[in-house]
This record gives structure tokens, C-alpha cells and sequence, in this order.
């Protein structure tokens, strides 16, 4: 078996507040859920950033973010998932660097802080309950 009891609980604490915390916002931004802007709103959002927003990039963007949560919170493709979600929360804190540091300003704290986590998960891997893991796959050598 790998990993220790410990560690193995630490990362799936990580990754259920990764994907759990992303895949909320991830679906506000596709569906409209949780009061997010849907697809329209996250549109107007890019192009308030002087992005590109128009068809497919708004959907693309979005379903990315619900995935790549989705999978850091089960523990599949982890690393690949947490990669891809650390590069479009960091593209966030670059966004958010002309408010400065503080997240109630607007600032970096609160995404750079994520985009972290997400880089510690894509290091450290899953751990293993996941459906990466070898528990659940069977694999306990």
C-alpha cells in the first residue's frame, strides 16, 4: 500500500475542498447554479476583462472548470485535472494583480491561494481514496 493513513487523508481533504469549492463556481458559470452568471454573464465577464469571449470560448472555459473540479474532487486524472484547474485559477490571480493582494478588494490572496492547492494536489497526486488511488483500484502492492 502507498502512502500512509495520514497523508492519504490529507490529500482527500484537499481534493474534496478543491473540486467542492471549484466545481460550485464551475456551474454557476455553465448553468447559472448557485447565482452564477451563466454562460451569457461569464461572457460579459471576459469581455470585461478585455478577453475573448466570443462562441464556443465562454462554454469552453466553463466546462473546463466543471471537469477538471469535478475530477480533482473524485480523485480521476488528478494531476491532469488539478493542472488544468491551478492554470485557469492562476490566469485569475493575474487578473486580479491590478487590486492588489487582498481578496475583499478584489486581489490575488483568495486565487493565488488555489491555484496552490491545485499545484500541491497535481504534485502529491491523489492519494489513495480516489479513483486514481490503489484502494480503489484494486492495487495495494
Amino acid at each position: 500500500m502507498t502512502g500512509s493513513f495520514g497523508l492519504d487523508l490529507a490529500l482527500l481533504m484537499l481534493r474534496v475542498a478543491a473540486g467542492g469549492f471549484l466545481l460550485p463556481h464551475a456551474l454557476g458559470k455553465l448553468l447559472g447554479w448557485f447565482g452564477g452568471p451563466g454562460l451569457g454573464g461569464f461572457a460579459g465577464e471576459l469581455r470585461g476583462f478585455g478577453l475573448p469571449s466570443a462562441a464556443p470560448l465562454p462554454l469552453l472555459l466553463a466546462l473546463l472548470q466543471v471537469l477538471s473540479g469535478l475530477a480533482v474532487l473524485l480523485g480521476w486524472q488528478t494531476r491532469v485535472a488539478a493542472l488544468a484547474a491551478a492554470a485557469f485559477i492562476g490566469f485569475t490571480t493575474l487578473l486580479a494583480l491590478p487590486k492588489g493582494w487582498f481578496w475583499m478588494r478584489g486581489g490575488v490572496e483568495y486565487p493565488l491561494m488555489w491555484t496552490f492547492i491545485l499545484l500541491a494536489i497535481a504534485c502529491a497526486g491523489p492519494g489513495a481514496w480516489a479513483l486514481d488511488g490503489p484502494l480503489l483500484q484494486g492495487d495495494l502492492a
